[in-house]
């Protein structure tokens, strides 16, 4: 909760710039429209698959070591993993996966149904050294994530 606290505030930090030239120069509302619909186009899925690879790093790599403790695989945030051939398809598992249940199971289940080959880059947080490697990650994101987030964010926040 902490790092992801710290990790957060950096991102804040570094859209900030992006924000404040939206704010002067606010988006069109339809365009706004398509950004912040979460539901039509994979936003929750992604964001709900993202939080079992960083807890579970190497879930969904094909050779998933098991539980935390046992070793684990790093994880990627690319969109496009170059180890899966059929993304259109992998899109719509992803769409339509349940994520309820017991961890033990749903783990299990993404392991098996979600397996995108994805080794990734970072590994599991469990310590200074890890949240070293972590926090080198964040700071590579570049200006184009900077300015989505920023835009995302411009237009949620007009929504109140």
């Amino acid at each position: 909760k902490v790092a992801h606290t710290f990790h957060m505030s950096e991102l804040w930090s570094r859209a900030a710039y992006y924000f404040h030239l939206l704010n002067a120069n606010p988006m069109d509302v339809s365009m706004c429209g398509c950004i912040t619909d979460v539901s039509n186009y994979d936003i929750l899925p992604e964001i709900e698959l993202l939080a079992m690879e960083i807890k579970f790093p190497g879930i969904t790599s094909g050779a998933a070591p098991g539980r935390p403790g046992n070793g684990a695989w790093p994880i990627n945030y690319a969109y496009n993993n170059p180890h899966n051939d059929n993304s259109v398809a992998y899109r719509r598992i992803l769409r339509v996966f349940d994520y309820s249940g017991d961890e033990d199971v749903v783990f299990d289940r993404v392991a098996e149904e979600l397996d995108d080959y994805d080794e990734g880059e970072c590994e599991q947080l469990v310590d200074e050294r890890a949240w070293a490697k972590w926090r080198r990650g964040f700071k590579n994101m570049n200006d184009y994530d900077n300015y989505q987030f920023a835009g995302y964010m411009h237009c949620k926040l007009r929504e109140f």
